[in-house]
């Protein structure tokens, strides 16, 4: 199991924007929860992991939706696991209200049904 981003373009911009924004900290949070399922092989459900509820926002699959808090920011991550089983983190926001906006779940439905078309890299640690 990797930990894989999107490769940048055009579709995926918002993503990257997301990660050269937020502070260090936030950052390296996000990237030992990911670490952690690496290490255990799989998703294991917490209170901080939920899905992107597809009945509501119209797409088939399955996009996992993690909070990840710092401090007084507070991010959602929005990722796929691939067919091996790496998960490929497709979207990401800086949370200020209680439900996901449009705008993101519509950006991360957008990348999640590309994503056969789109070349990812593994995230190696972002310190």
């Amino acid at each position: 199991m990797k930990i894989l981003l999107v490769e940048k373009d055009k579709t995926t911009r918002p993503l990257y924007l997301f990660f050269d924004a937020i502070s260090d900290g936030l950052r390296s949070k996000i990237f030992n929860k990911f670490q952690a399922y690496v290490q255990h092989g799989d998703l294991y459900q917490t209170k901080h992991l939920k899905t992107l509820n597809s009945k509501i926002w119209k797409y088939k699959g399955t996009i996992y939706k993690l909070r990840v808090d710092s401090g007084n920011e507070s991010a959602r991550v929005l990722f796929s696991k691939s067919k091996d089983g790496s998960l490929i983190i497709i979207h990401a926001f800086l949370k200020s209200t209680q439900k996901t906006p449009a705008k993101d779940a519509r950006q991360a439905i957008k990348v999640y049904q590309t994503l056969k078309n789109l070349e990812t890299t593994i995230w190696n640690n972002p310190d």
